[in-house]
C-alpha cells in the first residue's frame, strides 16, 4: 500500500475537522449582528473562513474516497455535501444581510448565521451517533436534540436582540 493515499486523506480530514472545530468556537461571536465598533470583525472573518475550508475539505474528501464508498455512504456524503452548499448560500446571505442592512437586518442575519452553527454542531455530533452501537436510533436522537436546544438558545437570543433594538 502507498503512503501518498493516507496522507492525502489524512491532511483532508484534519482540514475539515480542524475548520469545524474552530467554527464552533468563533461561531459564538460571529453569531451578533455587526454593530459599528463591536470588535467581532475579526471573529466573523475567521468564523466564514473556517465555514470555507470546512467545505472545501468535505468535497474533496468525499471525491477523494467516492471510488471506495458504498452506496449508502455515497447518499449520506452527497447529503452532506447539499448541506454544504446550503451553508455557504446561508452565509453569503448573511454577510449580504450585515453589508445591506434593510429593515429586520439583524433577525435575518442571526438566522443565517445560526443555521450554519447549528450544522456544525449536528456534524460534530453525528460521528459518533453513527459509529454508535445503535446508529439507526442515535442518529435521530442526536439530531433531534441539538435542533431543539438550537431552537429555545435562539430564541432567548433574538428576543434579547429584539429588546436591544427597542431601546436603541
Amino acid at each position: 500500500e502507498r503512503r501518498e493515499p493516507v496522507v492525502v486523506r489524512t491532511v483532508l480530514v484534519l482540514l475539515h475537522a480542524v475548520s469545524g472545530v474552530i467554527g464552533l468556537v468563533t461561531g459564538l461571536w460571529a453569531m451578533s449582528p455587526p454593530r459599528p465598533g463591536d470588535g467581532r470583525r475579526r471573529w466573523r472573518q475567521t468564523y466564514m473562513a473556517c465555514i470555507g475550508t470546512l467545505i472545501l475539505g468535505l468535497v474533496a474528501l468525499v471525491l477523494y474516497d467516492w471510488r471506495d464508498l458504498e452506496a449508502a455512504a455515497r447518499i449520506a456524503f452527497s447529503s452532506l455535501a447539499g448541506l454544504a452548499a446550503v451553508m455557504a448560500y446561508r452565509m453569503w446571505r448573511a454577510h449580504r444581510e450585515a453589508w445591506m442592512r434593510e429593515g429586520d437586518w439583524q433577525r435575518r442575519y442571526v438566522s443565517h448565521v445560526y443555521f450554519t452553527y447549528i450544522a456544525l454542531w449536528v456534524g460534530v455530533l453525528i460521528v459518533p451517533a453513527v459509529n454508535s452501537s445503535v446508529p439507526q436510533l442515535a442518529v435521530p436522537v442526536v439530531i433531534i436534540a441539538v435542533l431543539a436546544a438550537g431552537h429555545v438558545l435562539i430564541t432567548r437570543y433574538q428576543r434579547g436582540l429584539n429588546l436591544r433594538q427597542e431601546k436603541a
